[in-house]
């Protein structure tokens, strides 16, 4: 499908969501990240609360991500740092890196994708977007668990596990 604000979207019919591939900056580097567009059951274009979503992120993206880099090194030292691991000792040392700087955080995660949430499932006037990234720390994720972060309104609203944006 060709869409004004996208581009060109593939609509794949399992997950109900249309996608692209896009490069955005990401921490001072150019980035490409799966774009996705959840459609619910009779949608056949994006809507125009999608486009606007998406339009007003990308507008506060810029200040947006220093705030965000802050917040995710707050989020591997208070949430996630020494919450699970090896016993031992060397080995969980490896597990749980030391995360201090916006550098090191940006060496420790990879943003993947942005997820623009169907409309039904924010209110009226909230605009919601999902920006899922892998991480480093906490040995294999086999269960691509990595980090989940919801944008309510160009705010970010809660970090967690990727599975919030599904």
């Amino acid at each position: 499908m060709k869409d004004a604000v996208f581009g060109e979207l593939v609509l794949d019919e399992e997950y109900d969501w249309w996608s692209k591939n896009e490069t955005i900056n990401f921490g001072g580097t150019p980035t490409t990240v799966e774009l996705l567009v959840k459609k619910d059951d009779d949608q056949t274009e994006v809507s125009e609360k999608q486009h606007k979503t998406y339009q007003c992120f990308m507008e506060k993206w810029p200040e947006l991500q220093v705030k965000l880099i802050d917040d995710l090194i707050e989020y591997y030292n208070e949430d996630q740092r020494f919450a699970w691991g090896p016993d031992d000792e060397e080995e969980f040392e490896e597990w749980w890196p030391e995360i201090e700087t916006r550098e090191a955080l940006l060496q420790a995660v990879t943003l993947e994708s942005i997820l623009i949430e169907e409309d039904f499932l924010t209110e009226d006037d909230e605009r919601c977007i999902y920006l899922l990234f892998s991480r480093t720390w906490g040995g294999e994720d086999d269960d691509d668990n990595g980090i989940g972060v919801c944008i309510l309104n160009e705010e970010i609203d809660e970090i967690a596990y990727k599975d919030i944006a599904f």
